[in-house]
């Protein structure tokens, strides 16, 4: 099965103990039935308090580990993982294993993305101003027959990606084009599913849109005010997102806007092969980007990008949410997309 993976991922390191913002601080810790098992299975002192820690969550039809003051009852004095030290990384549940990596499983290929939360892999996707890249590799693992669409929507996608990464022109005018290519894409993923046919068009979508008088306001402040509307992560977020809402948006490095524009878009636009909804995942990516440009004045790129993607893209449901805003809440029309790329 083919792999493809950020251009940096071989870069990465957990920084484990030195972490300034521990993945075993404040997250869940969900346990898959294998480790479960083990813990309940054992009878040495780790898998007793293992299991004394362990609650189940009917609604997931899951074990968990009870969190202890916010952090996760084996993280020692150092921030380090006393069944990691104890037994090695394959005793840890394997959430604590993968992350930080996203992987989307299309059938016959793979993408894997590092979260931007972790401080680490946040440091590398703003660690270079070069056009963001990915990789691409076998896993020796059989795939099996991928979604009709994809053909069609994977070189499509190299096409957005290619006009985001247009240094030629300003950001907001790739940024632009990159939601107009989206709602083209999304009439003709539209007109296959209604004909039951595919959608060829993607190959050579090209066009204008009219949407005639632009409204006079843009996506701001109502995209801070949607923001924080969402189930919060983390306490503050709220507060953080009002006083981006105070501030002028601060001028940021394009080409690092840029490489975050490219990774929400990687991260997104194919999941529509589920849902058709390639417009909703165009706005989710724009609205992200110029969220990360807002709150960096507040606080630099670097956490407010942090910050998004702990808030977004770790939980599945405020995801979910911004996409429903998109499409039945006036206030993120594409017009009033257009307005703010438009200033």
């Amino acid at each position: 099965m083919l792999l493809r993976t950020l251009d940096y991922e071989e870069a990465f390191h957990c920084l484990a103990g030195d972490c300034p913002h521990s993945c075993c601080v404040g997250w869940e810790v969900v346990l898959d039935d294998t480790h479960a098992e083990r813990y309940l299975a054992g009878d040495d002192p780790l898998n007793r308090r293992a299991a004394e820690a362990m609650v189940y969550d009917e609604g997931e039809d899951a074990f968990s580990l009870l969190l202890r003051g916010g952090r996760c009852p084996f993280l020692d004095a150092e921030n380090l993982c006393e069944l990691h030290r104890a037994w090695g990384p394959e005793a840890t549940p394997l959430i604590c294993q993968t992350h930080p990596r996203f992987t989307e499983d299309y059938g016959a290929f793979c993408e894997r993305a590092l979260s931007a939360a972790c401080p680490a892999a946040n440091a590398l996707l703003l660690g270079s101003r070069e056009p963001l890249g990915f990789r691409e590799s076998e896993t020796g693992e059989p795939g099996e027959e991928g979604d009709p669409w994809l053909p069609f929507l994977l070189p499509f996608r190299r096409r957005l990606f290619a006009v985001l990464q247009d240094r030629s022109r300003p950001l907001r005018a790739r940024l632009e084009e990159f939601l107009i290519l989206c709602l083209l894409g999304d009439s003709v993923l539209a007109d296959a599913e209604r004909e039951g046919g595919a959608p060829e068009g993607l190959l050579t979508v090209s066009g204008s849109v009219t949407v005639g008088d632009l409204p006079e306001e843009g996506i701001f402040p109502a995209g801070l005010r949607l923001l924080a509307s969402l189930e919060v992560l983390e306490p503050d977020w709220p507060e953080l997102l009002r006083a981006a809402g105070t501030v002028e948006a601060a001028p940021q490095d394009e080409a690092l806007l840029e490489r975050v524009a490219v990774y929400f878009a990687y991260r997104s636009i194919l999941k529509c092969v589920n849902d058709g909804d390639l417009l909703g995942r165009g706005l989710y990516t724009v609205l992200l980007t110029l969220a990360a440009e807002r709150i960096a004045a507040v606080c630099g790129l670097s956490e407010a990008l942090r910050r998004l993607s702990r808030e977004v893209e770790h939980d599945q449901e405020n995801g979910e949410a911004l996409l429903s805003a998109f499409r039945k809440d006036a206030d993120f029309s594409v017009g009033r997309f257009l307005r703010e790329l438009r200033g």
